[in-house]
């Protein structure tokens, strides 16, 4: 047996089987939505969703400048940012994929009510060495409204 490396896949997904598969292989909807964050018109940091409609799941990633840490912003704008994913995009779940070694983030998943679901062993190279990815899951109504 022989194969070709390419973009796209020659064999297409017969309609029985689409039900094995993400949503990604077969709708192609806007899957990304940002929220950036201003503090005196400047950008200090976004939440942004990898969102899958049909299962009305978000992954969430989110990014604060390191100047404004420890400030309690981060919290801030993560929680802002699950309340709109749970009211205004219908979202169901949001899952969160955190590095072992990343404590303040896994701190801030938890406070807001971000609960361990699982790790994936060794799947992060980082430094010469492996890290687990910690994967973290909060369901609409385990949601606190802080």
């Amino acid at each position: 047996m022989r194969f070709e490396v390419s973009d796209t896949e020659l064999v297409k997904i017969t309609t029985d089987e689409l039900k094995h598969f993400s949503e990604t292989r077969f709708l192609n909807l806007l899957r990304k939505i940002v929220l950036n964050f201003f503090e005196n018109d400047q950008p200090v940091g976004f939440v942004s969703f990898d969102v899958r409609w049909i299962n009305r799941n978000a992954y969430i990633t989110y990014y604060l400048v390191p100047e404004k840490r420890g400030k309690g912003l981060g919290k801030a704008m993560v929680l802002e940012a699950v309340r709109f994913a749970f009211d205004t995009l219908n979202m169901n779940r949001i899952t969160a994929e955190v590095y072992d070694y990343n404590d303040a983030s896994i701190a801030l998943l938890r406070s807001i009510g971000f609960e361990l679901e699982g790790v994936m062993r060794k799947a992060k190279y980082h430094t010469g060495r492996y890290h687990d990815i910690h994967i973290y899951g909060l369901l609409r109504e385990n949601f606190g409204r802080e």
